[in-house]
């Protein structure tokens, strides 16, 4: 039961946290566009019968251009200071993914004792109108009973769109102590001067999960990462303007 308990947390602390009778049925393109205008985030999730394995995907629209966007999640080593949950992160040097692979550390100390004090800088890596990759480290700080989970991503950025302030990330799991992290973010513009904002996340804390806490519904963590998303715009936005 404590094993459950845990694998529910981590669930719903990582933004795939399911509740009976809550799915929303959004219908028509132009309904879903005229909630999406409206504010709204629409969450739809699926998931494999007796599989442990969990998708969601989150649709928003934040009141800032792609760009703007863009550049917010694209600030891995600030994503501890707005994202929900994220205890630390930051970009990791390619260089030292293969000592981490070969050390194989158990625990997020270890690997951040390895990575060292100071994240790589990902601008340093980007390549403006065309495609490139990234690594980052996550450690999400969740409550008793459930442990800590941190986790080490290879992100691809696509930003060959620009011009058409469409912008595409994606990133798979390397290493960490869950099963599966994988997702991406699709930007693309909604109105004048928005951003139609589209998340995908699948992940797998490890082992069984009861179906009773799979059913269909909606996820309860993912839409604070669209409200943390939009409030780190605003910021950038009201710091741009005179």
């Amino acid at each position: 039961m404590k094993n459950s308990l845990q694998h529910w947390l981590f669930l719903g602390f990582m933004g795939i946290c399911f509740f009976p009778g809550l799915a929303l049925a959004v219908g028509t393109q132009a309904d879903l566009d005229q909630k999406l205008a409206a504010g709204e985030i629409i969450v739809s999730t699926k998931g494999d019968p007796g599989k442990s394995l969990q998708c969601a995907e989150m649709m928003g629209v934040i009141d800032a251009p792609p760009e703007i966007v863009w550049q917010v999640i694209s600030d891995l080593n600030n994503f501890k200071n707005f994202m929900p949950r994220m205890r630390n992160s930051m970009a990791v040097a390619p260089e030292k993914i293969p000592v981490i692979l070969q050390r194989k550390p158990t625990q997020a100390k270890e690997v951040e004792r390895l990575l060292g004090p100071i994240p790589a800088d990902p601008s340093t890596y980007r390549v403006p109108g065309g495609k490139y990759t990234i690594y980052f480290y996550g450690y999400v700080d969740l409550p008793w009973p459930c442990s800590n989970r941190w986790y080490i991503i290879k992100g691809l950025r696509d930003e060959t769109q620009a011009a058409q302030h469409r912008y595409h990330s994606s990133w798979s799991l390397v290493t960490g102590n869950l099963r599966e992290n994988s997702g991406g973010w699709i930007l693309e513009p909604f109105d004048s001067a928005k951003t139609k904002a589209t998340y995908r996340l699948c992940t797998d804390p490890g082992g069984p999960i009861p179906k009773f806490l799979i059913t269909q519904g909606t996820c309860s963590t993912m839409p604070q990462i669209i409200k943390a998303v939009r409030k780190r715009a605003a910021d950038i936005l009201g710091q741009k303007r005179p």
